[in-house]
């Protein structure tokens, strides 16, 4: 099966803030996501309940104190979707179970494990948990064939809360071993194909705070290796999308800022240790001021390398690692993490190398972090520099100070552990919500048949319908809201990544003019549908655009810039009226048409296309068809795709039905039939 092919996605909403910001519930939203926020509700309806029912109010209470809890763990943090290196994907190897295992390189004693799922998009549909099995369990060993083994734990996916979108994490001790194993005891199977796929993002292994797995060798009963995106080697490379272990304390600091002065080629910050040790890991944060907007692309503009030595001067220097741009930018808000073997020295220097023409050089880093073991020794310690700026929120000891540029700093274990107590929080709040709902209804129902007759009655009828009529409106206009944000994120956001990455490769290709010329017609056709999609976002939620009569002139607009290529007609039926389409309405008849269209010009192969709309105040009959290379739909072993199924799905919510009839080489024709709002 192929893997996803646009993106490895955040698991958190992708919305402005950190926080809803809003007490109503979210229903579109997974319910281990939701961040909620209290606000006691001053609708008729709740005082009402207030007044009549103390159960109400405890249930408000308790609500308020998990709110307050809350505010003490971790805030979620959110990472833009990643375009490489989504982690590890199984082969097609029959034989089962599957496993992949990691070799430590000599015995560990880990204090937990983590196993990070995969948020992907695959044939258009956004899939959480891609690949994470239904069943598994973690061994340990000190032989790679597992002969004698001990199993740390056993699981299924449906046991942890949230486990689809959150990593899966378990604290250990009493075991030892060089090999670390996971094996898929039940398989995930795609929701689509029905393919089995055991898939992970990543895994830790964790000794005081330290993440030991960064760069160990992988290995797996089968693995697809593809290009940039799948590879054994990726399960280990410490890259998430859940980003860098904060913690709650907000940073007075930004961390170190280099500025010559003076044109130069190079340009060095470097931490003294204060004695010889053993080093076993460096971790270098880069800058990330509140207040300025990162290019995604390029996270640090020049060519770094890392090094330890002995002397301050660094002769005798050893390089332990050396990253272009490009490597550096993959990594997004995550830390850059460089495992030493046999590592040895006082100091360690990170060093940006210019042009060979001098030129002024100015960087920022927010931490350096220097394990020995599983201490960290460089807290503290001093700082030198080759071009320091001291001023405001930049200082080199700010560089050794436990802080990035936003928060401080944590370890994993503590990290996740407060990351699933606050999944758990969230769980119980949702529970305390609906029953807190339920109760407001029945109160106040209850409320009024026994206070109310009459004319009192009626009044009081007509408080509870406004009322309830006004959270369905608050309910449908968010989850209306939800799916527009969707909208742009699918569209835009997955556009805009590719955008970055076409121009990130194109940097990489400067010898070669002919494939910079298409990287960069790649960018400008993927910009052009990017100003499209915006277009038609815009033009959906507009005031003052939603008569019938409008959406007929925009489907002629977007017939005649898709169907380009093609001899068409556009005939229409019936009336033609003024009044207003609800905007969901709206927005769901105007994707149905145009995503008929863009398979007609996608895969039919078509050269004429007929669109049919008879229009009357309670009906619409909308055809399209083409005499393009069609498909047999009506032998018994034809499956639908998900095209065809999410048209289906909205007909079906805005209460119409639609019909596919098609056969080989003779075009398709699309009908759909709907009700007029």
């Amino acid at each position: 099966m192929a893997g996803p092919s646009l993106g490895q996605l955040s698991p958190f909403p992708d919305s402005g803030s950190q926080f809803s910001g809003g007490r109503d519930l979210r229903d579109i939203l997974p319910p281990d996501l939701i961040e909620p926020v209290i606000n006691p509700r001053q609708s008729s309806a709740d005082r009402i309940a207030r007044l009549f029912n103390r159960e109400l109010r405890d249930l408000e209470e308790a609500q308020a104190d998990i709110i307050v809890q809350l505010d003490k763990l971790p805030r979620v943090t959110r990472e833009i979707q990643r375009v490489t290196g989504f982690g590890y994907h199984s082969g097609n190897a029959k034989q089962r179970p599957k496993w992949v295992q990691i070799d430590m390189g000599e015995p560990v004693s880990p204090d937990g494990i983590a196993l990070f799922p995969v948020t992907a998009e695959v044939d258009d549909q956004t899939i959480y948990g891609y690949g994470f099995p239904k069943g598994f369990r973690i061994d340990i060993s000190n032989e790679a064939g597992f002969g004698n083994y001990e199993t740390i734990v056993e699981g299924r996916s449906d046991e942890a809360v949230g486990l689809k979108r959150w990593p899966y994490y378990r604290e250990v001790q009493g075991y030892s071993g060089r090999y670390i194993r996971v094996t898929a005891t039940g398989m995930w199977r795609s929701p689509s194909g029905g393919q089995e796929v055991f898939a992970l993002s990543e895994i830790m292994v964790l000794k005081g705070g330290r993440n030991l797995a960064v760069g160990k060798a992988v290995t797996a009963l089968d693995s697809e290796e593809r290009a940039d995106q799948w590879s054994q080697k990726f399960l280990c490379d410490g890259i998430t999308t859940l980003g860098i272990p904060h913690g709650e304390v907000e940073s007075p600091t930004l961390g170190f800022r280099a500025r010559s002065e003076e044109p130069a080629i190079q340009s060095w910050v470097q931490v003294d240790l204060g004695e010889a040790m053993a080093i076993d890991q460096v971790e270098i944060i880069l800058a990330d001021p509140p207040a300025t907007v990162p290019d995604p692309t390029v996270r640090f503009p020049y060519p770094m390398k890392i090094e330890i030595s002995e002397s301050p001067d660094l002769r005798e220097a050893e390089l332990v690692g050396h990253f272009n741009p490009s490597q550096i930018s993959m990594i997004g808000s995550n830390p850059l993490i460089v495992p030493v073997k046999d590592g040895y020295g006082r100091y360690v220097r990170v060093s940006v190398e210019g042009n060979k023409t001098p030129m002024r050089i100015s960087f920022d880093l927010a931490e350096l972090i220097v394990y020995s073991g599983i201490r960290k020794v460089s807290v503290g310690k001093t700082v030198t520099a080759m071009h320091p700026l001291v001023g405001g929120n930049w200082s080199p000891d700010y560089l050794v100070d436990g802080y990035s540029s936003r928060r401080n700093l944590v370890s994993y274990e503590t990290w996740l552990s407060e990351l699933l107590k606050r999944n758990r929080l969230v769980r119980r709040w949702l529970d305390k919500e609906e029953a807190r709902l339920n109760l407001v209804d029945r109160t106040v129902t209850h409320g009024i048949t026994y206070m109310a007759s009459g004319v009192a009655g009626v009044l009081a009828f007509v408080l509870v319908a406004l009322s309830r009529g006004r959270v369905k409106r608050r309910r449908d206009l968010e989850a209306l809201r939800q799916r527009i944000a969707s909208d742009l994120h699918d569209d835009i956001g997955s556009n805009l990544s590719s955008i970055a990455l076409l121009a990130e490769l194109g940097k990489t290709e400067v010898d070669e003019p002919d494939l910079v010329i298409e990287e960069l017609t790649d960018i400008k056709a993927t910009a052009d549908k990017t100003i499209e999609s915006m277009r038609d976002i815009v033009w959906l939620i507009r005031p003052g655009e939603e008569t019938w009569q409008q959406m007929l002139t925009r489907f002629r607009e977007t017939a005649s810039k898709l169907l380009r290529a093609h001899e068409y007609s556009f005939v229409v039926h019936g009336e033609t009226h003024d009044d207003r389409l609800p905007l969901e309405f709206k927005r769901d008849i105007f994707l149905i048409y145009k995503e008929a269209l863009n398979n007609i010009v996608r895969h039919a192969g078509a050269n004429a296309v007929e669109i049919e709309i008879d229009c009357k105040r309670n009906r619409l009959q909308m055809r399209i068809a083409d005499n393009g290379q069609g498909f047999n739909n009506l032998d018994h072993e034809f499956r639908e795709g998900n095209g065809l199924r999410n048209l289906r799905m909205r007909a079906q919510a805005i209460g119409g039905s639609l019909k596919v009839r098609s056969s080989l080489n003779e075009g398709t024709t699309v009908q759909l039939m709907v009700p007029m709002p």
